[in-house]
C-alpha cells in the first residue's frame, strides 16, 4: 500500500520557533514543578554557545544521558535545534560500562544531569577524552554549567561529527557498547509528518496549545523520545514521570485532566493488576500503546473495565518512530473484524511480506518476514527497503498483524533483551559450564528472561551469586528473573540449544511459572 507523504517539516527551525512563542508560559513538569518555554530557549542558547566556544558546530556528536528530567529535555531540544548529532547514553548502564563507552564514542561533548556528574568515573571519562562536559539542572533547563572544559586537539572536533544525523538511538544494551541506530533529521521530520494524520486539527502553524500531555515512557527509547518531541513540536505542555508507576500516572491524570495516554503493554497490565478505580480514568478518551506486542485480550479487558479505547501502534528504533497504528475512526469501523492488528500503515509508508530467509514475496495475506519502505527510514537497500526481524501479514484493506520475531530478542516491558548475550555473561562465571536463556510469558512485563545453566564439575548452584554476577555485567532489565540448574541443556541434532524444548523443560520439569506477575 502506498500513500502520498505529507510535506516534511524543518525540525530544528520548528523547535526554535516553538520555544520562543511565549517565554513565560509553562512547558515541562516533573514532580509538580514546572519550567517555562523561555527556560528551554535559554538552554538552547547556552548549549549552542558552549559548543561554539570549543569549535563544535552543525553535526557535532554530543552524548546526552537520557533521563526524563526537564534539564535533560532542554539539552535535547538545544542540541536538535542547533542541528547537532545526539548520541544517546543510558543512565541504566553500570558506571564502569558507561565510562568505558564514553571513552570510545568520539564525542565532542557530553550533556548530563548534575546527578551524573557526581560520579567520579563519569567525570574522569569525559575529562580524559578531552570532551566538553555540560551539567544541566534537574528542574531548570536555563541552568547550564561547564563540568569539564573541552580540550580536544586541533582537528579533533571536526572528526567528531555526523552531519545530518539527529540522534544515534539505543536499541538495546549489551555487555559491550550497545547497538545504536543513526536517525537523520530527514528521517525524524518524515516520521512526525507521517504521524500528523492522528491530529484532527493540525494546521502546521507553530503555536502553543491548551491541555497537558503526559509522558511516562523513557526518552532513552524511541517511543518516549518520539512522544516528547511530537508534543513539543505541537506546542503542548508536557508533564513527565521519571519512571512509570501507577500512582504517578494517576497523579498526572488527576492534575491535568489527561484525555489521551501513551502507555506500554506493561503499564496497561500494571493498571489492571492495581485494580484502579474506573472513576480515576473517567476522563481518558484513548490509550495509545506501542513498544511491545499487546495481547488483544488484555486490551479488550482494559476497554471493558475503563471504557477507554486502546489504539495500538507499531514502530521501532530503525523506523524513527511509528509506521502503523489505529485511529479512532478505524477502531469504530473495524475493531471486531481486525482484532489483533496493529492498524494501518502511516501515509507515505509501504510494507511487503517475504518468505523468511528468501527474496520471494509471500502469497497475499500469508505470514512472512516484514520489509518496510518510507522516507523516515535509513535504508542501505538501493530500492529503499528495510528488512525487519518481525513476522507479519497484511490483509487486502492494508491492516498489519505482527505475529512474532525471527531473532532471539526478548521484549521485557518494552526493553529488548538479547537472550544470547545474557547467556554469554552467565557462561563467564567460573561455576557455569554452559547456559541458555529464553523468554517466558509474564502478565505484567510481556516476557522475562529465565536462565538455565549446566554447572561446572563440583560446583553448586548459588542463585544469589549468579544473579549478582549478572547485575554487575548487565543492565537491570537484562538480569534473569529466575536461574535454574539442569543436568544437560536440550539440544538439536546440530548440538545447538533447542529454545522450544528448553522453554518446555523450564515450565514443566522445573515448574517455572510462565505467567506470574513479577
Amino acid at each position: 500500500m502506498t500513500t502520498t507523504h505529507p510535506r516534511a517539516l524543518d525540525l530544528a527551525e520548528r523547535l526554535r520557533a516553538i520555544v520562543e512563542i511565549a517565554p513565560r508560559a509553562d512547558a515541562l513538569e516533573l514532580h509538580g514543578t514546572w519550567c517555562t518555554w523561555g527556560a528551554l530557549a535559554t538552554c538552547r542558547e547556552l548549549v549552542a554557545r558552549h559548543l561554539r566556544d570549543v569549535g563544535a558546530g552543525d553535526g557535532a556528536r554530543v552524548g546526552i544521558v537520557m533521563r526524563n528530567r526537564p534539564g535533560v529535555v532542554g539539552g535535547v531540544i538545544g542540541a536538535l535545534s542547533s542541528r547537532l548529532s545526539i548520541v544517546a547514553l543510558s543512565h541504566l548502564r553500570p558506571g564502569a560500562q558507561l565510562a568505558e563507552e564514553i571513552r570510545t564514542l568520539d564525542l565532542a561533548a557530553v550533556i548530563a544531569d548534575t546527578e551524573d556528574w557526581d560520579r567520579p568515573s563519569f567525570v574522569d571519562a569525559v575529562r580524559v577524552a578531552g570532551m566538553l562536559g555540560l551539567a544541566v539542572d534537574t528542574y531548570d533547563p536555563a541552568t547550564v554549567t561547564v563540568a569539564t572544559p573541552g580540550n580536544l586537539a586541533g582537528g579533533a572536533v571536526e572528526r567528531r561529527r555526523s552531519p545530518g544525523v539527529a540522534v544515534a538511538m539505543l536499541t538495546s544494551g549489551t555487555t559491550g557498547p550497545p547497538k545504536r541506530v543513526p536517525i537523520t533529521y530527514d528521517n525524524l521530520a518524515a516520521s512526525f509528518s507521517g504521524a500528523a494524520h492522528y491530529e484532527s486539527r493540525a494546521d502546521g502553524r507553530p503555536r502553543l496549545r491548551s491541555g497537558v500531555a503526559t509522558l511516562v515512557a523513557p526518552i532513552l527509547h524511541t517511543s518516549g523520545l518520539f512522544r516528547l518531541l511530537l508534543n513539543v513540536l505541537e506546542g503542548r505542555r508536557v508533564a513527565m514521570l521519571e519512571k512509570f508507576d501507577v500512582d504517578g500516572l494517576l497523579r498526572l491524570v488527576r492534575a491535568y485532566d489527561a484525555r489521551v495516554l501513551a502507555l506500554t503493554p506493561t503499564s496497561i497490565q500494571m493498571i489492571l493488576d492495581a485494580e484502579v478505580d474506573p472513576a480515576e480514568l473517567a476522563g481518558v478518551r484513548a490509550v495509545i500503546s506501542g513498544t511491545a506486542p499487546l495481547d488483544p485480550a488484555v486490551a479488550e479487558r482494559f476497554e471493558r473495565l475503563y471504557g477507554v479505547a486502546v489504539l495500538v501502534m507499531y514502530g521501532a528504533t530503525e523506523f524513527a518512530g511509528g509506521i502503523a497504528g489505529w485511529t479512532m475512526r478505524d477502531r469504530e469501523a473495524h475493531r471486531e473484524t481486525k482484532r489483533g492488528s496493529v492498524g494501518r500503515v502511516h501515509p507515505g509508508v509501504e510494507v511487503r511480506v517475504r518468505v523468511p530467509g528468501t527474496d520471494r514475496l509471500a502469497e497475499p495475506g500469508a505470514a512472512g518476514q516484514l520489509d518496510v519502505r518510507a522516507k523516515q527510514l535509513a535504508a542501505d537497500d538501493p530500492e529503499g527497503w528495510v528488512a525487519t526481524t518481525d513476522l507479519a501479514r497484511v490483509d487486502d484493506d492494508g491492516f498489519l498483524w505482527i505475529l512474532g520475531r525471527t531473532d532471539d530478542a526478548i521484549i521485557r516491558g518494552g526493553f529488548k533483551v538479547s537472550a544470547g548475550k545474557v547467556a554469554e555473561v552467565l557462561k563467564r562465571h567460573p561455576a557455569v559450564r554452559d547456559a541458555a536463556v529464553v523468554g517466558l510469558p509474564d502478565r505484567r512485563l510481556g516476557h522475562v528472561p529465565v536462565a538455565a545453566v549446566e554447572l561446572a564439575a563440583n560446583a553448586v548452584l548459588d542463585v544469589a551469586e549468579l544473579t549478582g554476577w549478572a547485575r554487575d555485567h548487565l543492565a537491570p532489565y537484562e538480569v534473569p528473573t529466575t536461574v535454574v540448574a539442569v543436568t544437560a541443556l536440550p539440544r538439536t541434532p546440530s548440538l545447538k540449544v533447542s529454545q522450544e524444548r528448553l522453554t518446555e523443560m523450564l515450565i514443566h520439569d522445573h515448574r517455572v511459572d510462565p505467567g506470574h506477575g513479577r
